[in-house]
């Protein structure tokens, strides 16, 4: 499959609809589409009208129509993290909606000789927390906490599709919209002058708008990236974040720091991810000519609240 630049037509590209954030591929679709691809996603609502086909991992279901033809699978399948209060049955669900879905896809994919690139969705989250200092490239190390043993996994999973395919994982920091994740917490609190910096406030964050993190999927596609990529566009602070998100909405901030006891208290083991950071660096996807429209906070809050491109 050669490289597809701007203006030719693409291929068929099949896309796994993921529930837990269904904006990431209305935006997602629109890009690819702009590019020419045909765009098939899929859903577990039955009997669905094109682009959209039925399947149900779990019962090992796909329309057979969806794959047909097809030369690239984006697989974006997973529980939020921060959904849920972590119950063993919820990191039980976590791990499983992200490993299962994986596996039943290289299944089907035997039946696909058209197809010549798998993408899988990932999270920065694989380094663990143990060295807020250090900034991390995609050639690290896994963690060892719950979070990276997930990744690890499923990144794993999704080698099986080498070396018949070139594999693709994305690396996610987080992802700044108001449709979803971790900004409407923030900006609800401060909404409503409840909203302050967590823990110490100085944990690392790496972040990336629903645009952009939308784009480097597209740019994947389109330039046939094989490998893992660090996919953020800066680390910022979470008490940097907190008050840059007040600056934009116009709202003081004048609680104190939410204490990291209480937060522990309230959020158990999930209190890890706000209250403990990492540093990544996004050097490899940037070497492949990718540019983020967003590179700084205020370009990218200014971009969800004021609509400035």
């Amino acid at each position: 499959m050669k490289e597809i630049k701007n203006g030719e037509k693409g291929g068929q590209t099949y896309c796994f609809n993921s529930w837990w954030f269904r904006p990431r591929w209305s935006r997602g679709k629109k890009e690819l589409n702009k590019c020419g691809h045909e765009v098939r996603i899929l859903t577990r609502q039955e009997n669905p009208h094109p682009p959209y086909f039925h399947w149900n991992p779990k019962k090992k279901e796909i329309d057979r129509a969806a794959i047909k033809g097809v030369q690239v699978i984006i697989n974006l399948a997973g529980a939020g993290i921060a959904d849920k209060r972590w119950t063993e049955k919820r990191k039980e669900e976590i791990f499983n909606s992200r490993i299962k879905p994986t596996q039943f896809l290289h299944e089907t994919s035997q039946n696909m000789p058209a197809l010549a690139h798998y993408i899988s969705a990932s999270g920065i989250t694989c380094y663990g927390f143990d060295d807020p200092i250090k900034i991390y490239k995609e050639n690290d190390g896994f963690g060892t906490d719950f979070l990276s043993t997930i990744v690890k996994r499923w990144e794993e999973v999704a080698d099986l599709f080498s070396p018949q395919q070139k594999v693709a994982k994305i690396r996610t920091g987080v992802v700044l919209t108001e449709k979803g994740g971790a900004l409407p917490k923030i900006s609800g609190t401060i909404k409503k002058y409840v909203g302050a910096p967590l823990g110490s406030g100085e944990q690392k964050m790496p972040w990336i708008t629903l645009k952009d993190i939308a784009r480097i999927y597209v740019h994947a596609v389109n330039h046939q990236l094989d490998g893992a990529y660090n996919a953020s566009a800066a680390n910022i602070s979470n008490e940097k974040l907190t008050r840059k998100v007040a600056h934009h909405l116009k709202k003081p901030l004048w609680l104190p720091k939410v204490p990291a006891f209480a937060l522990k208290l309230f959020l158990g083991e999930m209190s890890s991810i706000v209250l403990e950071g990492v540093r990544i660096d996004n050097s490899k996807i940037l070497d492949t000519g990718f540019e983020f429209k967003h590179k700084t906070i205020d370009k990218a809050l200014a971009y969800i609240y004021d609509q400035e491109d």
